[in-house]
Parts: C-alpha cells; structure tokens; sequence
C-alpha cells in the first residue's frame, strides 16, 4: 500500500518520529494546526477554481467527441478491435496436452521429456 510514495513502514517511522520530537502535547497541537490549515486550503475559492478546472481538463476529450460526433466511430472501432484481439489471442492459444501435434506422431520407443515444455519445439 502506497500513499502519496509512502509505505506503511515509512509512515510508521514518521509518526514515532513525531512521537519523540513533539511529543502528546505536541501532536495534538500540531494536528489541530493542519487540520485547520487543510480546512482553509479546501473552502477557499482558489482550491473550488483548481477542482473545477482539474474536471474540465478531464472530461475535454469526451466533449471534444461528442462536438466533433465522432462517438459512434469511435465505438465501432472499439468492437473491431476487440474482436480482433479476442481472435488474435484464440489463435495463439498453447495447445492442451491431450490434443497431438499436428503432423506428429509420437515415438513409442521414446521416453517421455523431464521437461513437458522440452519436447515442443514448434
């Protein structure tokens, strides 16, 4: 688990950190500060103009395809190229073990590979 490229042992150590340097008293307080800071952050009009923008620059490209009526293309496109994945990947499918090689037959004098990936060599 990674929270803004801290891990959960990294965060351990900060808040022991915290612990030894500010100690009970000193957190709290330190606590109440940044919840208060964060709080003025979120509520100012500044902070709803950067949220509001984010989500404009996010949703542009779907306005953009919706202006432009290029949905249905885009879906159609969407389809042929699942399908010809879904085919792709059918036809590259590894072969089951039960199933003989085509145009092999077995030796029956011959022992079995150590190794059941040994005997394929196609």
């Amino acid at each position: 688990m990674q929270f803004l490229g801290i891990g959960p042992l990294e965060l351990l150590f900060i808040v022991v950190l915290a612990i030894i340097v500010l100690g009970d008293k000193g957190m709290v307080n330190g606590a109440k500060e940044a919840g208060s800071f964060i709080r003025k952050i979120v509520r100012s009009p500044i902070w709803k103009d950067v949220v509001d923008t984010s989500h404009e620059i996010r949703d542009f490209p779907r306005k953009i395809v919706r202006e432009a009526g290029i949905e249905k293309d885009l879906e159609e496109l969407s389809r042929s190229t699942r399908s010809t994945y879904y085919s792709m990947t059918e036809s590259v499918k590894p072969k089951r073990d039960h199933e003989p090689d085509a145009g092999h037959t077995p030796d029956p004098d011959a022992s079995p590979p150590s190794n059941p990936n040994q005997g394929n060599n196609d």
